[in-house]
C-alpha cells in the first residue's frame, strides 16, 4: 500500500521543525518563510547538511534562517551554472549547424535515402551505427512538426511557411540539447573530430601535441552529457545531488586535456572533478572561448559567494560555509580564474586585479595570478 502522507498547518509545520532541532525563533517570519518556500525546500533538501539525507534530527541546531540562505544559495547559484551551460549548448549547436550546413547542405527531404539536396540523408552520417536512422528520423520528425499550427507562433513555423525550408542554423534553435548531441553522436568520425576540437581549444585554436583527439573525443563526449543531465536538473528547479547523476567525466581523459594546476589525481580520486558540481563546472570553463563570457559567468559564481558570505556574517550563526553549502572546494573560483588566465591573459589578469583592494595587491608576489 501507498503511505499516505499528512497535511500540516504552517504552525504543526513550524512545532514538527522544532522536534526534528530546528531553531525557530519568530512564528510569523516562520509561516512567512514556509509560504514562500515550501517546508519541502527548506528541510528536505536541507538535510544532507545536518545529518544526512537518511536522518530525521537535524544536527547542529540550525536556524530556519540557516535553511533558508542555503536554499537561496542554491538556487541562485545553479542559476548562474545554468547560463553556463546554455552558453556551452549555443555553442555546440552553433558549430554543429555550421558543420553541416557547409558541408551538407541547407535543405532537407522528406525522406532521409534521398541523397538530393537533403543535409538529413542517412549517406552523409555513420549508418553503421544502430541509431542513426532513429536520429535522422526523429530530426526530420521535428522538422514536420514545426510545420503544423501548434506552432504557428514559432520563428521556424513563419520561416518554413515562406521558404518551405529550415536552414540547420535556424532548426538548431528548436532541436533539444540531447537531440543535439545524439546528432552529432552519428557524425562521421571526421566531423566529430572537427567540432570535438573547436569546443575544447576554439575555432581557431589546435589540439596540443600532447593530447590524441581519441581521448579529446571521449572527454567531450561524457563532458556534454554531465551538463545535460545538469541543465535538466535544474531546469527543472530540483536540487542537484551529484549522487543522481550517471554521467561523469573519465579520468584518463580528463587529464589528457585539462590544463596542469586545475586538479590532482588525489583530489579527482576524493571524488572532485568526476560528476559533482566541480566537475560541471570545469566542462563550462572549458568550453568557453570568449572573454567577455568567460569574465562574466566567473564574476556571477564570485558575487553568489560573496552575498553567502555577507549574508551569513550579517544575519546568520551558520558555521558552514558556502562551499560546503554547495558542495564545491574552497579553492573553486581560484582555480577557474586561474584557467580564465590561462586562455586570455592580460584581458583575464587585468579584470580580476580590479576587485583587489591596494592592501590586497601589495601582499602578493608578481606570479600570484599565473597557474
Amino acid at each position: 500500500m501507498l503511505r499516505q502522507k499528512t497535511f500540516r498547518t504552517y504552525k504543526e509545520q513550524i512545532d514538527f521543525m522544532r522536534s526534528r532541532g530546528i531553531a525557530i525563533e519568530d512564528e510569523d517570519e516562520a509561516i512567512e518563510a514556509l509560504s514562500t518556500f515550501s517546508y519541502y525546500s527548506l528541510v528536505n533538501l536541507n538535510k544532507h547538511l545536518y545529518g544526512g539525507l537518511t536522518e530525521r534530527q537535524f544536527t547542529g541546531g540550525p536556524s530556519l534562517l540557516d535553511l533558508q540562505l542555503a536554499h537561496m544559495l542554491n538556487m541562485s547559484f545553479y542559476q548562474v551554472v545554468l547560463k553556463g551551460i546554455l552558453y556551452v549548448e549555443t555553442s555546440f549547436k552553433t558549430k554543429l549547424a555550421y558543420l553541416i550546413s557547409r558541408k551538407y547542405g541547407v535543405t532537407s527531404r522528406g525522406d532521409i535515402s534521398d541523397p538530393n539536396s537533403n543535409f538529413l540523408y542517412r549517406g552523409y552520417y555513420e549508418d553503421s551505427k544502430p541509431f542513426t536512422a532513429n536520429t535522422l528520423r526523429s530530426l526530420q520528425g521535428k522538422l514536420h512538426f514545426l510545420q503544423s499550427e501548434e506552432e504557428e507562433k514559432s520563428y521556424s513555423h513563419h520561416f518554413l511557411l515562406a521558404n518551405r525550408q529550415l536552414p540547420p542554423w535556424i532548426f538548431i534553435h528548436d532541436v533539444d540539447f540531447g537531440v543535439s548531441i545524439q546528432w552529432y553522436n552519428i557524425l562521421r568520425d571526421q566531423d566529430q573530430n572537427e567540432i570535438c576540437e573547436k569546443m575544447l581549444w576554439g575555432e581557431t585554436g589546435h589540439i596540443p601535441h600532447r593530447t590524441s583527439i581519441d581521448e579529446a573525443k571521449i572527454f567531450f563526449s561524457q563532458a556534454l552529457q554531465v551538463l545535460r543531465e545538469y541543465r535538466n536538473t535544474i531546469a527543472h528547479g530540483q536540487r542537484v545531488f551529484p549522487s543522481e547523476i550517471e554521467n561523469s567525466l573519465p579520468a584518463q581523459e580528463l587529464f589528457a586535456v585539462l590544463p596542469e594546476g586545475v586538479l590532482t589525481r588525489r583530489e579527482y580520486d576524493a571524488g572532485i572533478g568526476t560528476n559533482d558540481p566541480y566537475a560541471c563546472l570545469l566542462s563550462i570553463v572549458m568550453f568557453i572561448h570568449d572573454p567577455v563570457l568567460m569574465l562574466s559567468f566567473l564574476s556571477e559564481l564570485q558575487s553568489q559567494l560573496d552575498f553567502a558570505r555577507l549574508m551569513q556574517n550579517s544575519v546568520s550563526s551558520e558555521l558552514k560555509s558556502p562551499y560546503e553549502i554547495l558542495g564545491i572546494p574552497s579553492f573553486t573560483v581560484e582555480r577557474l580564474v586561474g584557467m580564465s588566465h590561462q586562455r586570455f591573459g592580460e584581458i583575464s589578469r587585468y579584470y580580476f586585479n580590479l576587485g583587489e583592494s591596494p592592501a590586497d595587491k601589495e601582499k602578493q608576489p608578481a606570479d600570484a595570478h599565473s597557474v
